[in-house]
């Protein structure tokens, strides 16, 4: 079953979704709250066999009416399905939002800080520093060229 049609079923079936809150209702009126991994998840059962959807994904539906491969939380809070916390994204660009910097490592040979970011399955070298720091500084600081949305 297509993300589409398990959208269009829980539809079918009552479920309703409110923009302004992002809450989640079932057919009576229940707010959904079953999480995981964090994000907001519920499921429909469809002879014997249960489907399961994710909350962001048919509140996304619901609203445009579309299914998109990857939906971000702008906000980093994997719960909150408010509509405007949503955007629509690609894999790479949902990748982007990681909180820690994972661009550099300790390069043994040399003996120092090496710093690298990726965009578009090419990987650019941003150079070997002294310390730990400064190699962090110095994705961060490609990541907010690179990768900005």
């Amino acid at each position: 079953m297509t993300r589409e049609e398990k959208c269009k079923l829980a539809i079918e079936r009552g479920f309703t979704y409110n923009p302004e809150t992002g809450f989640i209702y079932n057919r009576h009126g229940k707010i959904l709250k079953h999480k995981n991994i964090g994000y907001i998840r519920f499921g429909l059962t469809v002879n014997k066999k249960t489907y399961n959807i994710a909350g962001h994904q048919f509140a996304w539906y619901w609203v445009y009416k579309e299914c998109v491969e990857q939906i971000d939380h702008i906000n980093g809070i994997r719960d909150d399905n408010r509509i405007f916390n949503l955007r629509s994204v690609t894999n790479q660009q949902n990748q982007w939002n990681r909180k820690t910097a994972k661009g550099y490592c300790f390069f043994k040979r040399d003996n120092k800080w090496l710093s690298r970011i990726k965009l578009n399955n090419k990987s650019i070298h941003l150079g070997t520093y002294n310390t730990e720091q400064e190699a962090r500084n110095a994705y961060l600081q490609a990541k907010e060229k690179y990768h900005a949305i």
